[in-house]
């Protein structure tokens, strides 16, 4: 039997910060007696005293069962658990809550909520089911909750109005960006919802899935939108309003419509879009990118759950210098960076060296230098690092590739590609038995097949090509995907600027490519031709979908015309490329970018670093754009420039009025 539980009101004005106490890291809760455990804990673990077995105890039953709780989205009053054991001889008894351990959890990463001897706490932020066990440390009893959350965001000037029954069909706004189908990171944050306002100025936008409905009120403007041609309208999530819309729906779907209020009529007529599917990742998505900013003339790193990115090793506006020896640093080309994020290679131009830096990724810039002198290897090239750390393959526009220590930079052996005109872009497999290339020299040579050099741990064999080009394109920018069984490359003429590149997927094995379609052509939720310059794929660690990372000439929505290169992510399905079908979803933009910043290359890693959601306010080092750097660092509650800049340690430059002021504000936990 399911009860329902209705949970404070159904709707909320302004937002103000909010913080979860004692939610941990993980997916669960677990406290033992009265003491009060940690996030992502087993039964037992948590603090207080311990608990034992308890005598002839056969079962356990936990009421209420299977309840259903509806969520406001601001507070939630707690819920109590009762325990019923029964006994080896058939009596029941009630179990004393601090004689048994109880554990909340939940399958995804967001935070169920706190109990205590019995007693939940819910998360009041996000709907979902939250698993409950209570156990004696042999016997366990386990039940459900389900969390449906029902909360309105912004305050309509005319509740009244809206009322009517929504006609759908011109004039009516239409969606922009994200595109229908589009899978995003629980954990993304900073996303800005883009829509054809046709004229209107008053937005009800509804999110709903199986575990949430979200109404945001909106007048749809924002400062990055206004001069937008057609009139368009938009809303930036914040952190909150996040937390009610992805973390409700982590690991399913769900729609997204705007409304418009047209009062050219009597009564007003309610106008609404076409709706569309957005998905969210059951899990966070982690790691570092590591990506190559022209505007910077560095490696710059970022993090989805971030706002802005830091200056990592770049050659300006604020050169890294180091101090022994000293050495400043001029310009930072095509990177590499270990699988579990410990090493970066890239050619660095220095006062001192023009060469092959071999870095230790540090958790705060600019990495350790641990080789800057590799022989032959000046001016423009590529690298790829050993799973197991101990070796770099590269190649400098010569006919060949060799491999040197990492740890020294000393030549190990040269590996026979001649045959082949050469090698470049080349990846190790995260398996450690083989290394892909393109075939020829450079940064995209014409007509370059994509070919295989097996590797046995202590020596490399004869390469073969895994497949030819189409005729008159090239195959390039070959990386294994983190279980090494597909490549991710891109297809085109070659060169740089090519405007026909492609990304492209195919098994290690060979066989036929199949295109990333979707990544490659949807655009602004339209179904375009792709031309886009989308090339670079690198994959994401792994979690629950797998994630390729690409830099494309694409246009940002309403905000941005098609410019400069910048990185955009897109959720990849392996189990649909097994049976030959697109694997990709539509692409997002990586929200830490400035908006004018030139990109390429986003090496996507395990993060050695501090992570954490927010911005990186403090640092000092110089707006998201590429710009100067901050001239101060600004208090909470101060104005500022969320592009250029820098609010105090745990705070960052955020709006709550849709884009018409930003204020320093605290940063909220994720």
């Amino acid at each position: 039997m399911r009860l329902w539980a209705l949970v404070g009101g159904l709707s909320l004005g302004v937002l103000a910060a909010w913080s979860c106490s004692g939610d941990g890291e993980g997916g669960s809760t677990t406290t033992s007696g009265s003491g009060s455990g940690g996030g992502g804990g087993t039964a037992g673990a948590g603090g207080g005293s311990s608990v034992t077995c308890i005598d002839d105890l056969q079962s356990i039953t936990l009421a209420p069962d299977n309840l259903m709780v509806q969520l406001d989205g601001s507070s939630a009053p707690p819920v109590t658990f009762k325990a019923t054991g029964e006994l080896a001889n058939g009596n029941t008894v009630t179990l004393p809550a601090d004689q048994l351990a109880w554990t909340a959890s939940r399958g995804d990463d967001t935070p169920p909520g706190d109990i205590d001897d019995g007693v939940l706490t819910p998360n009041p932020h996000a709907g979902g089911v939250v698993d409950i066990t209570a156990t004696d440390s042999c016997v366990t009893g386990a039940t459900t909750v389900v969390f449906y959350l029902d909360v309105t965001v912004g305050n309509p000037s005319d509740p009244g109005a809206w009322d009517g029954d929504p006609i759908v069909g011109p004039p009516a706004p239409s969606i922009v960006y994200p595109s229908d189908e589009t899978r995003i990171p629980r954990n993304l944050y900073r996303t800005i919802f883009q829509w054809r306002s046709e004229g209107f100025d008053e937005f009800r936008l509804i999110y709903e899935g199986a575990n949430s409905k979200v109404t945001v009120f909106t007048d749809g403007q924002h400062g990055l939108c206004a001069a937008a041609n057609p009139p368009a309208g938009c809303w930036e999530v914040d952190e909150v309003s996040w937390s009610f819309i992805a973390a409700s729906n982590a690991g399913s779907t769900a729609s997204w419509l705007v409304d418009a209020l047209d009062t050219s009529t009597n009564p007003p007529t309610v106008r609404r879009s076409e709706a569309i599917e957005l998905g969210f990742s059951l899990q966070d998505v982690e790691g570092a990118i590591f990506y190559w900013s022209t505007t910077s003339a560095g490696i710059r790193r970022g993090r989805i759950s971030e706002q802005d990115p830091e200056d990592y090793l770049v050659g300006k506006p604020n050169a890294t210098t180091y101090s022994d020896p000293a050495d400043e640093v001029g310009c930072v080309a095509c990177h590499v960076v270990s699988r579990d994020g410990k090493y970066l290679v890239a050619p660095v131009k220095s006062d001192a060296t023009d060469s092959l830096w071999v870095t230790e990724v540090t958790n705060n810039p600019p990495p350790t230098r641990v080789v800057t002198d590799v022989p032959d290897a000046s001016g423009h090239g590529y690298a790829t690092i050993s799973p197991d750390n101990e070796h770099v393959v590269v190649t400098f526009k010569k006919d060949y590739m060799w491999m040197v220590e990492l740890q020294t930079g000393n030549f190990e052996v040269q590996l026979p590609t001649e045959s082949f005109g050469g090698g470049t872009t080349p990846d190790w497999s995260p398996l450690g038995d083989e290394l892909v290339f393109s075939t020829g020299t450079g940064d995209g040579p014409s007509d370059a097949s994509l070919a295989l050099i097996p590797w046995d741990g202590s020596a490399w064999g004869q390469p073969t090509i895994l497949l030819d080009p189409p005729e008159g394109q090239s195959n390039l920018f070959p990386m294994f995907s983190p279980d090494g069984q597909w490549l991710a490359y891109s297809v085109g003429k070659g060169g740089h600027s090519d405007q026909t590149a492609q990304l492209m997927l195919l098994h290690r094995t060979g066989g036929t490519p199949i295109e990333m379609i979707k990544a490659n052509r949807i655009t602004s939720n339209l179904m375009t031709d792709g031309q886009y310059q989308s090339s670079l794929p690198t994959w994401a660690p792994p979690g629950d979908y797998n994630w390729v990372a690409f830099n494309t000439k694409r246009e940002f929505g309403v905000i941005l015309e098609e410019g400069t290169q910048q990185i955009w992510v897109a959720a990849v399905d392996l189990d649909k490329a097994e049976n030959g079908e697109d694997a990709s979803y539509p692409a997002f933009r990586v929200p830490f970018q400035g908006l004018y910043e030139n990109n390429h290359r986003a090496y996507w890693t395990l993060d050695i670093g501090q992570g954490g959601s927010g911005g990186s306010g403090g640092s000092g080092s110089g707006g998201a754009g590429g710009g100067p750097p901050c001239p101060e660092i600004l208090n909470v509650g101060d104005p500022c420039d969320p592009l250029n800049d820098c609010c105090e340690t745990g705070s960052y430059c955020d709006t709550n009025d849709s884009g018409e002021t930003y204020v320093c504000i605290n940063v909220v936990p994720n």
